[in-house]
C-alpha cells in the first residue's frame, strides 16, 4: 500500500468510479465529502453517462452553492486540459464548461422554484410569481393572524377561551404571543392538514379534586406555629386557590380560571420548604410532606394532561389562518420557501407526465449535506 496515500483511497475511488450505483456517503466534517462529489460529477461527465445540463446538484446554502460551482468549473478545466484522458474526454468536458453557468446547481429551493416556473399550468402557480423573502412572509403571517385573532375574540372557541385565561409562569408573554407562536410553527407543519388526534380527559372532575386536597392541606396552615417554614409553605400553597374561588358563594365555579391557576401552582420555592418541629394538627409532618409531593405530582401531571387536551382543540380553531395566509399570496402572486417544496413535491408525485419528462432530464441527482435535509425534501 502507498503510504502518501489516505487510509480510504478504496473508498474515495469507488465514489468516484462507481456510476452504477446510488451511493450514501456518511462521514466527519472536514474529510472530503464535498471534493468526493466533484470527483463523481466529473466522472459522470468524463464517462459520457452524463452531460452537466443533466445533472442536479443540491446544496444547503446559496453560499455553498457557489463555492461548488467555482471548485467543479477549476475541476472541469484541470480535465480538459490533462494529456492523460481521451481526446473525446477533453471534448466533453470542453462542452460542460461552456454551459456551466445553465448548470442546475443550488439550494432545494432554488431547484424547485425552476420546476414549477418550467411547469406553472399543471402546478397551478401564478406563471409570474416571485419567492417572497422571510420578512415579508413574516408580515403576511402576522396581518393573517391578527384578522383571525380579532375575530376569534369576539366568539373564541374552547381552546382559545382557555388560552385567553392563562398567565403562564414559564411563559411572561402572555396568550396572544403564544397563540402566534403556536400558530406559526402550525403554519411550518400545514402540509399535514387532517386534524390532531384528542387527548379526553376529565377536566373538571380533576380540578375538582386538586382543589379539594389543596383546601384541606392548606387548612393546615393556620395550626402551625407563626415561624414554621412548613406552615408559610402550606399557606403560600392555598392561597391562590382561596382567591381564585372566594366569589363561589355568589356564581358558578370558573373552571377556565382555576385550569390557569392550578397549572401555574407547581412550581416555586416553596415546595421545598420543611421548617422545623412536630406535627401539625392531626398529621406528622412525614404525612405533611408526601401530601404535599403526591399534590405536586398531580399538579405535574395536571399541566401535562390539559396540555395535551388543549392543543388538538387550538389546531382546529387556528387552521383558518393558514387559508388567510395563502389568500395574501395569492393576491400578491408569491410563494414562500415551504410553498415551492409543497407544490413541487405534489406536482412530481401526482403528474406522471411531469415526471417521465425530469426521469428523461435529469440522469443523476448530487446532494450535498444531505443529512440538512428535512423529511418533505428528502421525498
Amino acid at each position: 500500500m502507498n503510504a502518501n496515500l489516505p487510509a480510504d483511497q478504496r473508498v474515495r475511488d469507488r465514489i468516484r468510479d462507481d456510476l452504477d450505483a446510488t451511493l450514501i456517503i456518511e462521514a466527519a466534517a472536514g474529510t472530503g465529502k464535498t471534493t468526493a462529489l466533484v470527483n463523481r460529477i466529473i466522472s459522470v461527465i468524463g464517462s459520457g453517462r452524463g452531460k452537466l445540463a443533466e445533472i442536479v446538484a443540491v446544496t444547503f446554502t446559496e453560499k455553498a452553492a457557489g463555492e461548488l460551482k467555482l471548485r467543479l468549473r477549476e475541476e472541469i478545466e484541470n480535465a480538459r486540459h490533462d494529456p492523460v484522458r481521451t481526446r473525446s474526454e477533453r471534448e466533453r468536458f470542453t462542452a460542460a464548461l461552456e454551459r456551466l453557468e445553465e448548470a442546475r446547481i443550488g439550494t432545494i429551493h432554488s431547484f424547485c422554484a425552476d420546476l414549477l416556473r418550467e411547469r406553472p399550468v399543471e402546478a397551478r402557480v401564478d406563471p409570474m410569481f416571485q419567492v417572497v423573502p422571510e420578512d415579508e412572509s413574516e408580515r403576511m403571517f402576522d396581518a393573517a393572524f391578527e384578522r383571525w385573532f380579532q375575530a376569534t375574540l369576539e366568539t373564541p372557541g374552547e381552546g382559545m377561551r382557555r388560552l385567553l385565561r392563562r398567565r403562564d409562569v414559564m411563559d411572561r408573554d402572555g396568550p396572544r404571543a403564544i397563540a402566534r407562536r403556536a400558530a406559526y410553527e402550525l403554519l411550518n407543519w400545514r402540509d399535514f392538514s387532517s386534524s390532531w388526534t384528542h387527548h379526553s380527559i376529565d377536566r373538571e372532575k380533576e380540578i375538582d379534586a386538586l382543589i379539594e386536597e389543596i383546601v384541606k392541606l392548606g387548612e393546615l396552615a393556620a395550626l402551625a406555629e407563626p415561624d414554621d417554614w412548613l406552615g408559610k409553605s402550606l399557606a403560600t400553597l392555598a392561597r391562590p386557590i382561596r382567591e381564585a374561588t372566594r366569589l363561589e358563594s355568589v356564581r358558578d365555579r370558573d373552571y377556565d380560571k382555576l385550569e390557569a391557576v392550578l397549572r401555574n401552582l407547581g412550581s416555586g420555592k416553596h415546595w421545598n420548604w420543611r421548617g422545623f418541629g412536630g406535627a401539625i394538627g392531626d398529621l406528622s409532618r412525614a404525612e405533611i410532606f408526601a401530601r404535599r409531593a403526591a399534590i405536586r405530582a398531580r399538579l405535574v401531571e395536571f399541566r401535562a394532561s390539559t396540555g395535551a387536551n388543549l392543543a388538538p382543540l387550538l389546531r382546529d380553531e387556528m387552521w383558518p389562518i393558514i387559508g388567510y395566509y395563502a389568500e395574501l399570496k395569492r393576491r400578491a402572486g408569491k410563494l414562500d420557501f415551504l410553498d415551492l417544496l409543497l407544490i413541487a413535491r405534489d406536482l412530481v408525485r401526482g403528474d406522471p407526465d411531469v415526471r417521465r419528462d425530469l426521469q428523461r432530464r435529469f440522469s443523476h441527482i448530487f446532494v450535498d449535506e444531505f443529512q440538512d435535509i428535512d423529511p418533505l425534501q428528502a421525498e
